[in-house]
C-alpha cells in the first residue's frame, strides 16, 4: 500500500511522508502494522482525497480514513498540528531534509522526527504509551542510538529520550 500511495501522490506532485508503524519498519525495527499513516499538509487535503479516490481507494467517513481494495487503512496526520495533547512538538512538514528522507524509494519521516512524534504521542495518551515508547526503545536498539541523539530532538523530549536510552541499555546488559 505504501508503494501505491507513493506512486499516486508523487504523480500528482503532492508532498507526503510516511510515519507510524510503516516508518518504524523502514527505520529498522520490523513489527506488525495494520495501517499506513501519512503526513500531509492541510492545504493538500482535497487534492490527496481526489488522488486517492481516483486511484481506487475508498473514503470511510465513519473511520476518517481511506481503505484500499484489500481493506488496508490509510490514515492522515496533518503537518503543523500538535503531535500529542499539550505537546510543544508539532507534526513536521512532509518536505525538507530536516523532516524527511528516502528509504526504499519512499518518502519517510526522518528518524529524529519519528521519535519526537512517538514520544509526544506516548507522553500525552496513556493508551498509546506502551506502543509508542516500545517503538522508540526498539528504534534505539536497532539504530544503536545513545543519549547524544537527543540533540536532534525537541528540547522538551530530551529527558524522556535519555531515560528510554538508559532503560534500553540496562535491559540489553541484563
Amino acid at each position: 500500500m505504501a508503494e501505491r500511495c507513493h506512486a499516486l501522490l508523487s504523480d500528482e506532485a503532492i508532498p507526503y511522508s510516511i510515519c507510524g508503524g510503516v516508518a518504524v519498519c523502514l527505520h529498522g525495527y520490523q513489527r506488525n502494522t495494520v495501517d499506513l499513516d501519512l503526513v500531509i499538509r492541510s492545504s493538500d487535503t482535497d487534492a490527496v482525497r481526489k488522488t486517492l479516490e481516483d486511484g481506487g481507494l475508498v473514503w470511510n467517513q465513519a473511520q476518517v480514513e481511506f481503505r484500499s481494495p484489500a481493506g488496508i487503512a490509510v490514515q492522515f496526520l496533518i503537518a503543523g498540528q500538535t503531535a500529542g495533547k499539550g505537546s510543544e512538538v508539532v507534526i513536521p512538514e512532509p518536505t525538507g531534509e530536516v523532516n524527511v528522507e528516502q528509504r526504499e524509494g519512499l518518502v519517510v519521516v526522518r528518524l529524529s522526527r519519528l521519535i519526537e512524534m512517538k514520544i509526544a504521542c506516548g507522553t500525552s495518551n496513556l493508551r498509546r504509551t506502551h506502543k509508542d515508547f516500545a517503538d522508540v526503545v526498539e528504534l534505539i536498539a536497532a539504530g544503536n542510538l545513545d543519549s547524544s541523539f537527543a540533540r536532534f530532538l525537541h528540547p522538551s523530549l530530551r529527558p524522556t529520550f535519555r531515560e528510554l536510552v538508559h532503560a534500553t541499555n540496562a535491559t540489553d546488559h541484563e
